[in-house]
Parts: C-alpha cells; sequence; structure tokens
C-alpha cells in the first residue's frame, strides 16, 4: 500500500475535530460540564456564548450563533439534527479552581486564551506561571481528545455513545431532565 501524504491524512481525519467538539457538547450536556479523565482526574467544561456549526460543506452550510448557553439552545439543536456539527465554541474550562476561557476550532487550535489571574510577585514568576497554565489548558484538552478517540475507535463503546448522541438530539423534552 502506498505511503499517505500529510495532505491525504490531514483530509482522511478533517471530520474528527469536529465529531470531538459536537460530541464534547453532548457530554457537557449529560454530564452538566463535568468530564473525567483516564487519569481519573476532573474538570468542568461549558460551551459559552458564540459556536459555530457546519455541515460537509462548510463554504454553504455554515452558521454562526451567539447565544447565552449554545448547548441548550434550539437553534443550535435544529441545527445538530440537520447533520450540521460543531467547528467552532467559545468554551470555559475549570479545573482545580482555575478558570480558562478559550476558543477552540475543528483543527483544535486554541484561540483567545483567557488564562487564570497570577499570583506571583515578579515578573519571572508571573511568566512562569503563566506558562503553567498554558501547558495546563493545553494537556488537558490534549488529555480529553484523547479520551473521545479511545472511544471512537471502539466500536461498541462508539455505538453505546451514537446511541445516546441521537437521543439528545431528538425533539421532545429535554435531555437534562432524563439524564437525573
Amino acid at each position: 500500500m502506498p505511503e499517505l501524504s500529510m495532505a491525504d491524512k490531514l483530509r482522511r481525519t478533517h471530520f474528527l475535530g469536529r465529531e470531538f467538539l459536537t460530541w464534547a457538547m453532548y457530554r457537557s450536556v449529560r454530564d452538566n460540564g463535568v468530564f473525567r479523565l483516564d487519569d481519573g482526574s476532573a474538570f468542568e467544561l461549558y460551551f459559552e456564548r458564540a459556536l459555530t456549526l457546519d455541515g460537509d460543506n462548510p463554504a454553504r452550510e455554515m452558521s454562526t450563533i451567539k447565544v447565552d448557553e449554545p448547548a441548550i439552545s434550539e437553534e443550535v439543536m435544529l441545527s445538530l439534527r440537520l447533520g450540521k456539527k460543531v467547528s467552532r465554541a467559545r468554551l470555559s474550562l475549570v479545573r482545580d479552581g482555575r478558570e480558562y476561557s478559550f476558543v477552540l476550532d475543528q483543527t483544535l487550535q486554541l484561540r483567545s486564551i483567557r488564562l487564570p489571574e497570577t499570583v506571583a510577585i515578579d515578573l519571572v514568576e508571573g511568566m512562569e506561571e503563566r506558562a503553567s497554565h498554558c501547558q495546563e489548558l493545553e494537556d488537558t484538552v490534549f488529555a480529553l481528545f484523547v479520551t473521545f478517540v479511545r472511544l471512537r475507535i471502539d466500536q461498541d463503546a462508539w455505538a453505546r455513545e451514537a446511541a445516546g448522541i441521537r437521543q439528545w438530539l431528538e425533539p421532545g423534552p429535554e435531555f437534562a431532565d432524563d439524564v437525573a
């Protein structure tokens, strides 16, 4: 079998970023924002204000929706029911009492990052603390993506997860009421 070029590899896995963001939204709603990683640690992840969704042809089927709580917005849910997936989201992540705000897109690039306040007194300590916060945010998003990919490649686990996502997308009583 011939070796795939990097462009071919990117094209073949492009869908994963959109699926990851859509799955993260589902899990955020299902689990009230709480995510548990394989190492046993936990953090909170919430979708905020602006969300971009697109279909198979993003040039024609892209929607940016700005609402206070996009994860429970009827407009967002309708877009998801029509087959669109989340391609960019403003997120709030809370880990060990530290709050991060950032935009994550389908390429998993972190943008517009707002880090927790630093408590360091001198400039060097402050820079080290900010670098540590950046690393923690990047590591947390990476660990969540790895959790998603492991789930995604396990056919049985993904079938159960996809059934939950389909149920979440069905119109009717609020999903959050069904989870309790």
